[in-house]
């Protein structure tokens, strides 16, 4: 019988899981993308579906659609194993505990609990009532898991006792922050009176609660609180509802960001299944990074006022460096997307599909707010837009903005450019003057190291057609070891990403043997001369001449190569 791996991989194509992370682009037999583990503009990360394997030229790092999720989810093979295990509908009849973790243990806990908080739900009938006055219907629960922790009986241990009886420690509980310590042996649950939404990671796992308080707010009482920073939870790197729209975001390439639990659940019901928001904190690099491996473009709900827009500021400069085109729905009458989705559900349709582009936007926000003192509009444009187009990465998109703001205000283009120019020069100062310094992703191998493996790659690729000369042998045979498959693959598909449109292969395989003999002479001439200096400095004439005998001979050979 196969193992639990083979059959994941018999029945997952590493295209399918990768691409479902990460927006794949086809490259003749494999697929390529912007690399999701470092920051660079064009794509070096590649996907191999024959030998279901990807590998990225920029920071080296590759394997099986298992090391994958492992760098991705940051998570060890185990859990890796888990999320491509229920994927593929393998069951995992006996996991090694010695492969277990304390974090598998904890999302064990993490699930009961959202099953806990669902039983309470369908128990209540009051917070249902609620809930489906809000529009929330039956499926759009379920298929959210959105729960309730109830505070009637013993409200201050409900979810501790129950958890208790399923026989997890308190402090496990505590680990994930789902109970509070008060004492040296007290605990009470964090969550009470509370409509529960389960924050999930990319794979669907519970990792955290969202929740929202039932009934009327009271003074000194947030109306959200959330689970605190724990070992799995991270605020600043998860988005609600990621795991339900992340598809949908690679598929209409575009990302929908909302501020609450309640605008996420009425857009997916609305159909808007690409819609996302933050929970407890704002928008940072680390949410704009998801978006990114799926999408180029976000689309911003926000009210249209001044407070939104302030609001929404740092987090449309952060959007805007990193690359990304940031559009701007504009939500009638300063109402919630989850209330416009209730009144009427084509109204936040048309919303949507109205997004402009935020600087078009802004624009039109500051020309309609100034249309009777056209000098405040024009003083208002160049304070307020030409930042955002600073914060532009594209050199083209910039000069289309430059241009557009100078026909909107009504003047020459080359005063807009020259205000432009001189709040770049600013930034520019500005960032000269900054003690960090930028890393750059640099190689490690040595050139030698590069050719031997350009030549063993062809080798492979092509099946041996190509003999691998003695001299890289003699070098690899360390490198190869025990995992030469795994190894070879790779270099392989190196090998077809680099050459496989070239047409005369055997040149370009007799350049790089001969380019490899080089450096092998010159490692050894290196190494010669290390030795001379050595033997002179001890004065051994007669094993210095020797070596100086065999250092003209290389010197020789390598003029000869």
């Amino acid at each position: 019988m196969s193992s639990p791996v083979e059959q994941i991989k018999q029945r997952l194509n590493i295209v399918d899981v990768v691409g479902s992370y990460i927006k794949l682009q086809k490259a003749g037999g494999n697929y390529k993308a912007v690399c999701p583990f470092h920051s660079e503009k064009g794509p070096s990360f590649y996907v191999s579906p024959p030998r279901e394997i990807w590998h990225c030229f920029g920071c080296n790092r590759g394997g099986d659609m298992f090391e994958f999720v492992k760098q991705i989810e940051g998570v060890e093979f185990v859990d890796a194993l888990r999320i491509l295990a229920d994927r593929a509908g393998v069951m995992l009849t006996r996991v090694d505990p010695r492969m277990a973790n304390e974090k598998s243990g904890l999302l064990d806990l993490l699930k009961d609990a959202e099953i806990f908080y669902q039983k309470q739900l369908v128990q209540n009938k009051e917070v249902l009532v609620y809930l489906r006055k809000r529009g929330l219907v039956n499926d759009i629960l379920k298929n959210f898991n959105v729960g309730f922790a109830p505070v009637e009986e013993e409200g201050w241990r409900n979810l501790f006792n129950f958890l208790k009886n399923k026989g997890y420690s308190p402090s496990d509980m505590e680990k994930t922050g789902l109970v509070i310590k008060k004492g040296a042996n007290e605990y009470y649950d964090r969550f009470r009176g509370r409509i529960m939404f389960p924050l999930k990671d990319a794979s669907g796992r519970v990792i955290g609660f969202s929740g929202r308080v039932f009934g009327p707010e009271r003074e000194g009482v947030g109306k959200y609180i959330n689970t605190p920073q724990t070992i799995l939870y991270d605020k600043s790197k998860v988005l609600y509802g990621f795991d339900r729209a992340k598809m949908d975001i690679r598929k209409e390439n575009s990302c929908i960001l909302v501020e609450g639990q309640m605008d996420v659940l009425m857009a997916h019901h609305a159909g808007t299944i690409n819609t996302v928001a933050v929970s407890g904190t704002a928008l940072t690099s680390q949410h704009l990074e998801k978006i990114k491996r799926l999408s180029d473009k976000l689309i911003m709900a926000f009210d249209g006022d001044e407070a939104g827009l302030q609001a929404a500021k740092r987090s449309i400069d952060l959007a805007l460096q990193e690359g990304l085109e940031v559009l701007a729905v504009s939500l009638p009458g300063g109402k919630d997307p989850a209330d416009i989705v209730l009144e009427n559900k084509d109204a936040w349709l048309k919303a949507v599909g109205e997004a402009r582009h935020f600087i078009d936007f802004y624009l039109g926000v500051l020309a309609d707010r100034y249309k009777d003192d056209i000098r405040r509009f024009k003083l208002e444009a160049e304070k307020k837009v030409l930042p955002y187009i600073l914060s532009v990465q594209s050199e083209i998109e910039k000069t289309h903005w430059i241009t557009e703001v100078a026909k909107k205000i009504g003047v020459n283009e080359r005063v807009v450019f020259e205000e432009f120019k001189k709040l770049e020069n600013k930034k520019q100062k500005t960032l000269n003057s900054s003690p960090d310094a930028e890393v750059s992703i640099e190689s490690a191998k040595k050139r030698k190291v590069l050719l031997g493996e350009r030549i063993a790659g062809i080798h492979f690729w092509k099946k041996g057609e190509h003999p691998l000369p003695d001299l890289v042998k003699r070098d690899f045979r360390d490198i190869l070891g025990k995992d030469k498959r795994e190894y070879c693959e790779r270099l392989a598909f190196e090998a077809e990403i680099f050459y496989g449109n070239l047409e005369d292969i055997e040149l370009e395989y007799e350049s790089l043997i001969k380019e490899f003999k080089k450096e092998d002479v010159k490692e050894r001439l290196e190494n010669l001369a290390d030795e001379v200096g050595l033997l002179e400095a001890r004065g051994e004439d007669e094993l210095l001449k020797e070596k100086l005998s065999e250092f003209g001979k290389l010197s020789r050979e390598l003029s000869e190569i």
